[in-house]
């Protein structure tokens, strides 16, 4: 069942930041919900803020984050809920000479 939680958005280019509410939808096939435990901000989050990385607002801050597996959707087998894990804000491809080293 869909959840709602809060999240800090970035609405705009240069404004305050606001605690909004969020809905999480079940995961998908491949997705895994988790419940964040701890969320660091940092520089990119300030970029995103300020328009550096992009102009697609609004956007959900806080992307170095670790909590617990709450619900997994079909397809997922390397963590079930109960699991703590850390999240990657990059897409991992297993391919590249980056992935390959860990």
């Amino acid at each position: 069942m869909p959840q709602t939680v809060q999240g800090v958005i970035a609405r705009e280019k240069g404004a305050d930041v606001e605690l909004a509410n969020i809905v999480v939808p079940d995961p998908g096939p491949g997705e895994a919900v988790v419940k964040v435990g701890a969320c660091g901000v940092c520089h990119t989050d300030l970029h995103y803020r300020e328009g550096g990385i992009g102009d697609e607002f609004p956007y959900l801050l806080g992307h170095e984050a670790a909590g617990l597996v709450e619900s997994v959707g079909d397809g997922v087998t390397d963590v079930a809920p109960g699991d703590y894990v850390i999240l990657n804000w990059r897409a991992v491809c297993g391919q590249c000479r980056a992935c390959r080293r860990g």
